[in-house]
């Protein structure tokens, strides 16, 4: 009985310790940076990177074409890039949960969205738009195309979520379209986030900034050569 008593008391004694050094283990993360990192812990970020692609074609290539992919829109709707023909695209690849995709949408502005991290310093794509390409997306020369692969809990995102997305930092042009598809979620197109792609009027692929070793610059090369395109 002596050595129950003390166990639980040594038990008891450790927890305290630990709790004041290190903190509740079971309390909620308190700012968007723990939050993030309490979701995107190593496993799972290397079982999303391991995860099979499931898209023929897949990642796309420039000088081709862009891959057909069965997408859905924030209302769930069918959405086919082929609808886009006769205006440049840019096609967006964003994770919910990536800091650096917050602060394109507009974190700075709209503030963060699911109690996230916003990525500081880094400006709107809007911004970098007017700023390098000097294109206005209200301007509707150019199609913006925002390919959620992951939501807030690194899943599939529904319509549901891709409208809250939409909602909260007030993506509703009529030339800005959020999309998403399960086949999306492949260890590819997670190492594509965050990234922009360029597509010319036909729907080729001309400039890819995507992930953290991108072909192009996004802000001196794939950026620049949107007027290029513009008819």
């Amino acid at each position: 009985m002596i050595k129950v008593i003390l166990a639980a008391m040594l038990t008891c004694v450790v927890g305290y310790v630990g709790f004041t050094k290190f903190g509740n283990p079971f309390s909620t993360p308190q700012n968007g940076w723990e939050r993030k990192a309490a979701l995107e812990t190593p496993s799972r970020m290397h079982n999303l990177a391991e995860q099979s692609n499931r898209i023929c074609n897949w990642p796309p290539r420039v000088g081709g074409s862009f891959p057909k992919v069965e997408l859905l829109d924030h209302a769930g709707k069918p959405f086919d890039l082929k609808s886009l023909h006769g205006k440049p695209t840019v096609v967006e690849f964003v994770s919910m949960s990536c800091a650096g995709c917050q602060a394109f949408a507009g974190g700075k502005q709209f503030g963060a969205y699911g109690d996230l991290a916003v990525q500081p310093k880094l400006e709107s794509f809007e911004h970098y738009l007017q700023q390098y390409a000097g294109v206005d997306l209200d301007s509707g020369d150019i199609n913006l195309v925002i390919a959620v692969v992951y939501n807030d809990q690194l899943q599939s995102p529904t319509a549901e979520d891709l409208a809250r997305w939409r909602n909260h930092f007030q993506l509703n042009r009529p030339n800005t379209y959020l999309v998403s598809s399960p086949e999306l979620a492949s260890g590819t197109t997670f190492k594509m986030i965050p990234g922009f792609m360029l597509l010319d009027d036909r729907q080729e692929v001309k400039f890819d900034s995507t992930g953290h070793h991108p072909q192009h610059n996004l802000y001196t090369e794939l950026l620049p050569a949107i007027p290029k395109l513009l008819p």
